[in-house]
């Protein structure tokens, strides 16, 4: 594959990233998924 088509190719990627990530709603993270990350991170018990 040339230099120029994976640039492209990288650039279209990115834009379609930055656009989903502009247009699809993100859900905040909720109470049982911080349970589970304080549970394998020993750093983070309390």
């Amino acid at each position: 594959m040339r230099t120029r088509t994976c640039l492209l190719l990288a650039v279209a990627t990115a834009l379609l990233g930055l656009g989903l990530r502009r247009l699809m709603p993100v859900a905040p993270v909720d109470a049982e998924y911080r349970a589970v990350v304080r549970a394998y991170d020993p750093a983070l018990r309390p």
